[in-house]
């Protein structure tokens, strides 16, 4: 009976490892969006190279306009701050 239930715990085990193994390679084929459309905090790669062109590429200019964005404004979202930063921007020069 001991043996029964020994083989019985092994084919659980085995069959729960590659249950595992199966759903994690499933996992990677999934839906990700286009690697130049985002970068790792979510931000828009379209969205900082506009604010980097408004700052002429001057990437510590337009990381300060970022920082007092979020400062002003905490809880939105990286993608909210830059875009606040162009508008910002483009709102100053108009005046």
């Amino acid at each position: 009976m001991s043996f029964l239930s020994l083989i019985f715990a092994i084919v659980i085990l085995v069959s729960v490892y590659f249950w595992l193994t199966r759903s994690r390679r499933a996992g990677r084929s999934g839906y990700r969006p286009p690697r130049s459309a985002t970068n790792k905090t979510g931000l828009q790669r379209q969205t900082q190279r506009e604010l980097l062109r408004l700052t002429n590429g001057n990437r510590a200019v337009a990381q300060r306009l970022v920082d007092r964005v979020r400062d002003q404004n905490p809880g939105r979202s990286e993608q909210w701050c830059w875009e606040k930063a162009i508008y910002d921007l483009q709102r100053d020069r108009r005046a």
